[in-house]
C-alpha cells in the first residue's frame, strides 16, 4: 500500500444538474448521513490510517457536494485531522461564488478543485450536461482563476459524441489558464445506461491514447502505457508545456470509494458494495473483502486478461462489470494482442 491512501467520498446524491452520462439514477438526499454519522465514518477512516501507519487523501464529491449542508463542518473536521494529508473537491462549480471561495480558502489542506465539462463549446457540453450549464460553469471557473488560490483542473468524460473535441482541449485549457485537464473513460451506470452506444471502441480508445502521446510529444510504444485507465495533462506553471500523466487502476491497491450511505465500493464505477463504514471497520473491509481479494490476483481474471503477459495491467474492472456483468471478464477496450 502506497502513501497517501486515496478516498473518493460521495457525500450526497443530490445534484442541481442532470447530465446524460451520469452514473447516478437517484438525485435525492435520502441516503445522506447526518453529522453524527459523518463523524463516525471519519473516525473509522482515521483509525484505519493509524493502523496502517498511513496518511489519507480525500476527494469530496457528490452528486453536488456544495448542496450538502454539513459540507463545511465535514471539511473542517477532516482539515484538522492529523491523519489527513490533503483534501480535494470535485464539483460542477455552478453554485460557487466569491463568498463560498473565501470560505473554502480557510481549509489549508484543501488544494485542488476539479470541475467537469463534456465539451469546450456550449453546443457539445450542453447537449450532455444540460442547457446553459457551459456558461454557468465558465463563470464560476473565472472566479476561481481570478482568485488564484486553488489548483483548478478540468475533468472530461470521453464519449463518442465529444471525442472530436479532445485535440481542442489543449488550446482551450491554455487560453483559460487551467492547471490541467483529466480525461476519463465513460462507464455506463445509472441513468447513463441509456446511452451505452457512447462507449468508445478499442480502436477509438487506442487512437485517443496515441493522440495524447503525440500532442504531449511523448515517444513511446502505446503498449507500454496500456495499463493506464485515465490521463491527466498537466501544464507547467511558467512555460505552459503539457506533461502527460497516467493513472493506473487503484482498485484493491491504495484507494476506495465511499458512498452517501457509507457503503464502500472498490471504485465509484465498480458499484459492488463491499462493506459499510457505519457497520464495518475499514481495516476489516480492506483486508478481508472477497471482491478485493479476487481483484488483486491477476490469475482470477478471464478472457485475454487472464493470459496477458503485461503483469502490472488488470484491465478496467468497472468496464467489464458494466458491459459484461462480470468484473473479472476481459476489458472490452483493450487493444493489446500477444
Amino acid at each position: 500500500m502506497s502513501s497517501p491512501f486515496y478516498f473518493q467520498w460521495h457525500i450526497t446524491d443530490a445534484c442541481n444538474l442532470r447530465c446524460r452520462h451520469c452514473y447516478q439514477d437517484n438525485f435525492t438526499s435520502k441516503s445522506d448521513l447526518d453529522w453524527p454519522r459523518l463523524k463516525i465514518v471519519c473516525d473509522n477512516i482515521f483509525d484505519a490510517l493509524n493502523t496502517w501507519g498511513n496518511k489519507g487523501l480525500i476527494t469530496l464529491t457528490g452528486g453536488e457536494p456544495l448542496l450538502k449542508k454539513e459540507f463545511i463542518p465535514l471539511l473542517d473536521y477532516l482539515n484538522n485531522a492529523n491523519e489527513i494529508k490533503e483534501l480535494n473537491i470535485i464539483s460542477n462549480i455552478t453554485l460557487l461564488d466569491d463568498k463560498k471561495i473565501e470560505e473554502l480558502k480557510e481549509f489549508k489542506k484543501l488544494k485542488k478543485i476539479k470541475f467537469s465539462l463534456e465539451g469546450i463549446t456550449p453546443e457539445t457540453n450542453d447537449s450532455i450536461r444540460g442547457k446553459g450549464s457551459f456558461d454557468k460553469i465558465i463563470k464560476s471557473f473565472l472566479l476561481l482563476k481570478a482568485d488564484g488560490f486553488f489548483e483548478v483542473d478540468l475533468m472530461f468524460t470521453l464519449l463518442r459524441s465529444n471525442l472530436k473535441e479532445v485535440p481542442k482541449i489543449f488550446s482551450f485549457a491554455k487560453k483559460m489558464g487551467l492547471d490541467g485537464f483529466i480525461l476519463e473513460r465513460f462507464i455506463p451506470l445509472g441513468q447513463s445506461k441509456a446511452i451505452r452506444k457512447e462507449i468508445l471502441s478499442k480502436d477509438e480508445w487506442k487512437n485517443l491514447v496515441g493522440l495524447l502521446a503525440d500532442l504531449c510529444q511523448i515517444d513511446c510504444n502505446l503498449n507500454d502505457i496500456i495499463h493506464l485507465k485515465a490521463f491527466w495533462v498537466k501544464f507547467h506553471p511558467k512555460t505552459r508545456t503539457p506533461a502527460l500523466l497516467g493513472a493506473p487502476c487503484t482498485v484493491g491497491i491504495d484507494g476506495l470509494c465511499i458512498m452517501p450511505s457509507a457503503d464502500v465500493y472498490p471504485c465509484r464505477r465498480l458499484n459492488i458494495p463491499i462493506g459499510n463504514l457505519l457497520k464495518n471497520d475499514l481495516t476489516d473491509i480492506w483486508e478481508n473483502s472477497d471482491v478485493l481479494f479476487a481483484l488483486r490476483k491477476k490469475y482470477n481474471l478471464k478472457g485475454k486478461c487472464a493470459s496477458c503477459s503485461i503483469q502490472y495491467c488488470r484491465g478496467c474492472r468497472a468496464l467489464a462489470y458494466s458491459v459484461k456483468d462480470d468484473y473479472l471478464k476481459e476489458d472490452t477496450q483493450c487493444w493489446y494482442e500477444e
